[in-house]
């Protein structure tokens, strides 16, 4: 079955776009078929700026079916107005999504420490964290070697409340793209019933933000 075909109806899909500066943007949009090899993307009012685009690089279209992520490469074919891009399908890729946890950003309050400093002191996140059944990607004032094992405090809100206390291990350190530290764990000592409410509260957070998505941009679609 050809990609296009799963865009008969409209779909949100997630486009990376190539910049004159050199540099992409990545947006949210909501994608339909025309006539093979064409189809539209229609993007948020105010988001797109067609003067910026790149039209000899190719953009980069993605959404998932059924567990399996579908890319197409696709060339800028006309600025159909100024939401609206029609794009032709150059190649498309499938595969079968290899990571076993949905992740989420998500506005948790998350409280961790040293497990092996002599007085550890709790420090607490006041920013989003990701998170996922595995793991979790949260800020940090000082930079904590790979392989430091964190005692960890989470305030899950939904669908159930509950606190979940459980020990992740870095597994990596770096800065993001507003230069804020950041350090990815995975958890090493958690309970299954803890764990369950990380993934029931990830698959909650998922369609409360695929549905808010989709309302937005069906609305700047009518």
């Amino acid at each position: 079955m050809s990609v296009l075909r799963q865009l008969k109806d409209y779909r949100v899909v997630k486009v990376s776009l190539p910049l004159l500066d050199g540099n992409k943007i990545a947006l949210d949009a909501v994608a339909k078929t025309t006539t093979s090899p064409h189809f539209e993307v229609t993007f948020l009012p105010d988001q797109l700026n067609p003067e910026l685009l790149n039209h000899e690089e190719f953009c980069f279209v993605g959404f998932d079916v059924a567990g399996e992520n579908k890319s197409i490469k696709a060339k800028i074919n006309t600025v159909v107005e100024k939401a609206k891009l029609l794009l032709e399908m150059v190649e498309s890729f499938a595969y079968i999504q290899k990571r076993g946890y949905f992740r989420v950003d998500a506005d948790l309050s998350v409280s961790y420490w040293i497990i092996n400093e002599e007085h550890p002191s709790a420090k607490s996140v006041q920013t989003p964290v990701n998170i996922s059944g595995g793991g979790l990607r949260l800020p940090v004032s000082e930079k904590i070697k790979t392989g430091t094992q964190l005692g960890l405090e989470i305030v899950i809100d939904a669908p159930q409340s509950t606190v979940v206390e459980c020990v992740g291990e870095v597994v990596s350190n770096y800065d993001d793209d507003k230069g804020n530290r950041q350090v990815a764990l995975t958890f090493v000592d958690i309970e299954d019933d803890d764990r369950d409410a990380i993934i029931a509260y990830c698959l909650a957070e998922q369609r409360k933000q695929l549905r808010l998505r989709v309302k937005l941009i069906g609305d700047a679609i009518i």
